[in-house]
């Protein structure tokens, strides 16, 4: 349940409106802004921390979990149906979106295990989280 929740903040940035079609710096931002609950800045395909809340009073995931969570979904969650690789038969990184907001319990269980443990490892690791999260899965898509 604590996943449902740290992933939903991260990913209900991603509406309707503003669907990703590729993991690039724009899909990176909206992530780390509501996984952090801080406001950042991206310029030339580099982004830093305003230092400026979302919204008061809310208590986020580090920018290192909510980068780990996010380069979890990069290696391993194709973006859309259309990115998915050969084999993959996981949900992806816009549909799970839309699902969390309606329910985050059966979004979860169409994320493979892997991904799952691997986003899991990001909360429980700080500033290493990255590097032991994505050593210990595999990669399915790109």
């Amino acid at each position: 349940m604590a996943l449902a929740l740290v992933c939903m903040i991260g990913l209900s940035g991603c509406n309707q409106d503003n669907t990703p079609k590729e993991y690039n710096t724009l899909t990176q931002q909206n992530f780390l802004e509501l996984c952090t609950n801080r406001y950042y800045d991206s310029t030339n395909s580099t982004i830093a921390q305003t230092g400026n809340t979302i919204k008061s009073g809310i208590d986020a995931s580090s920018q290192d979990q909510c980068q780990c969570q996010y380069d979890v979904f990069v290696k391993q969650m194709p973006i859309n149906k259309s990115a998915a690789q050969p084999g993959y038969t996981g949900t992806n990184f816009t549909d799970l979106n839309s699902k969390l907001k309606t329910d985050p319990e059966a979004a979860w269980a169409a994320v493979p295990e892997s991904i799952t443990n691997a986003v899991k490892a990001c909360m429980s690791n700080s500033s290493s989280g990255t590097a032991t999260a994505l050593s210990t899965t595999t990669t399915t898509a790109g």
